[in-house]
């Protein structure tokens, strides 16, 4: 299609599914649609000559030409009226429906699909985009979603020849796909091969469990609808180690993130309304997988504790602070905020007994816990490192790749990715 027509499709899609609500909540329903409010109508040939109207995009941010020419296309509408909270992120929910309105978009020239009623609203995005082949696997919809998550899902949405390859990219020279399944991989190749997307920084670092940006997804969507915005680059054959000092620290929504690992230790913290609410769906998969394969080894592993909110660990710290004192209470417990429980993705199992590092399942965890995705988080000997004492009962998920990544080095993940440990006070 050229681009004159797919500037009419794309207004067509703006009227039906992008227009982004005011956050990414699990809540969202059919009468707040993604991008803008949804009574908007079809943008008029002069569109393009209204004045930029965002006072948070500005001309030096590298998303300026690409949010300009998505607005301007009616592809994508800001928050209000004068914003467009280029940092706010966006749902597996909200990313399979731009991928099912772009497909059908694309294929019949009209977008019919409309969505459901109450918490489940995006299950005929679901379903479309299942039978046509978008949907690799199941995501945990109402989850913020992840830059390679939405990589592959966006990889998909369009034909096969609708993605031509405009660089060179060899295989192995995205440096930090370390945790990324062989789908996710081929997704993210196909869109660095297409210029839809060329990472950051010189080493084009994909960072691909970061939560993904608005202003990411206005230039993926601009690129996608329109080839002549595509991006040519070169990359070199090279797949260095994240340990080797070139990292991405990135904090959005007052989260860090470093190579696409969330991070919270005592130099990057968590904001107080950072609440998932429990394990995360890939943690609680893997812990139970993990369980399973110690109980066949006849051992038994057991969580006893793991998801902490915020106002839960101030508690905890301050009985803490008030028995043993600050400075002996910040060795071996979190400050609010500061703790990797807040995350979703730590785990304390079975006993908080230094001796427990000498029994059979605290050998075994040592021994086997990366094969399931997990790291002994607080190793023995490297409190200076860490900021915490030695606790062999305390796992943190990160992925098998990354997790054997991690333990084959021998480093602690502060070393691993290069980052401190130490608060400000």
């Amino acid at each position: 299609m050229n681009r004159s027509v797919i500037r009419t499709l794309a207004a067509l899609l703006s009227v039906t599914c992008l227009s982004l609500t005011a956050g990414c909540s699990s809540t969202a329903s059919e009468d707040s649609p993604l991008y803008g409010s949804a009574s908007a109508g079809v943008p008029e040939a002069e569109t393009e000559t209204r004045e930029f109207p965002f006072a948070d995009v500005s001309p030096s941010d590298w998303f300026y030409s690409d949010v300009k020419t998505a607005w301007e296309s009616g592809l994508i509408r800001g928050k209000t009226d004068s914003a467009f909270a280029p940092d706010d992120s966006l749902t597996y929910a909200e990313a399979v429906k731009l991928a099912a309105c772009m497909n059908q978009l694309y294929v019949a020239g009209e977008v019919t699909l409309t969505g459901g009623e109450g918490a489940e609203w995006f299950e005929p995005y679901v379903l479309y985009c299942s039978s046509a082949g978008i949907l690799p696997r199941d995501y945990n919809w109402n989850s913020p979603a992840y830059r390679v998550g939405i990589m592959e899902i966006f990889a998909s949405a369009l034909p096969e020849g609708a993605l031509a390859a405009v660089n060179d990219i060899p295989d192995g020279a995205v440096p930090d796909l370390a945790g990324v399944n062989e789908s996710e991989s081929d997704a993210v190749y196909r869109l660095y091969r297409a210029g839809v997307v060329q990472g950051s920084g010189t080493d084009h670092l994909c960072a691909p469990f970061s939560p993904v940006r608005r202003s990411e997804v206005s230039a993926m969507l601009t690129r996608l609808m329109f080839p002549d915005t595509r991006i040519s680059f070169a990359m070199n054959p090279s797949n260095p180690s994240p340990a080797s000092g070139s990292h991405v620290i990135e904090t959005i929504g007052g989260v860090t993130y470093v190579d696409g690992i969330l991070i919270a230790n005592k130099t990057y913290s968590l904001p107080r309304d950072y609440a998932p609410g429990g394990l995360t769906a890939d943690c609680q998969a893997a812990l139970d997988a993990m369980c399973a394969g110690a109980a066949s080894d006849g051992i038994v592993l057991y969580p006893i504790s793991t998801y902490r909110s915020y106002d839960y660990q101030e508690g905890l710290y301050n009985r803490y602070v008030e028995r043993d004192g600050k400075a002996e209470a910040d060795r071996y417990s979190a400050r609010p905020g500061h703790s990797e429980h807040q995350t979703g993705l730590a785990i304390d199992l079975n006993s908080l007994e230094y001796a427990f590092a000498d029994t059979p399942e605290g050998r075994w965890i040592a021994a086997h816990c990366h094969e399931y995705g997990f790291i002994l988080r607080y190793p023995e000997g490297k409190e200076d490192v860490t900021g915490y004492r030695y606790e062999p009962w305390h796992v943190r998920y990160l992925g098998i790749a990354t997790a054997s990544a991690v333990a084959a080095s021998g480093l602690t993940l502060e070393e691993y990715l290069g980052i401190t440990s130490e608060y400000a006070d």
